[in-house]
């Protein structure tokens, strides 16, 4: 058995976790995107609206500033979130010879993570901010809910993965 493969062994048990829920997460965007997070009822509208629609529907009513907003924390922080924790335990996986840039990844990920649960405090806003109108309602919806698993899912496996494993050296390094 070759050293790499060795190492790879043994670092993905530490990793596993993390993976389990990173993979969680990744399952659960695909509702959060697929089904309603949010309805609506204005006068002379009614509106029900997965995270997409309603990014094209605040561009169409010229909020695009916001739509932007909801776009890159909705859609494009989430999936980019997973995308560098998998590459994180990839490298971990093969071994990196980039450890402090691989680092930096992993703090760049924990850092957005703060940011996460933005969409969801912003439903839940509307929802009570609407209500005290008594001229209209909003109403969260099941894409919210499975938005919000991801969203925690993918703060388990950040928190889950240990940054130490991408400055492990192989063991053919180590003897070296």
């Amino acid at each position: 058995m070759s050293a790499r493969t060795n190492h790879a062994d043994q670092s993905a048990p530490k990793s596993t976790r993390a993976l389990a829920f990173g993979l969680a997460a990744l399952f659960m965007l695909v509702p959060a995107n697929m089904l309603p997070v949010l309805s609506s009822k204005l006068p002379g509208e009614v509106r029900t609206d997965t995270i997409y629609s309603g990014t094209v529907h605040l561009v169409q009513t010229g909020l695009w500033p916001i739509a932007l907003i909801v776009f890159v924390a909705s859609i494009m922080v989430p999936f980019l979130k997973l995308g560098g924790l998998l590459w994180l335990l990839w490298a971990v996986r093969r071994g990196t010879r980039h450890p402090v840039r691989m680092t930096k990844v992993f703090r760049l990920i924990d850092e957005i993570g703060r940011w996460s649960m933005l969409d969801v405090f912003l439903v839940a806003f509307l929802a009570g901010a609407v209500e005290f109108g008594g001229l209209a309602s909003v109403e969260p919806r099941l894409g919210i809910l499975a938005f919000a698993a991801a969203v925690v899912l993918t703060m388990l496996a950040t928190h889950a993965f240990n940054p130490r494993l991408l400055w492990e050296r192989p063991d053919s390094a180590r003897s070296a």
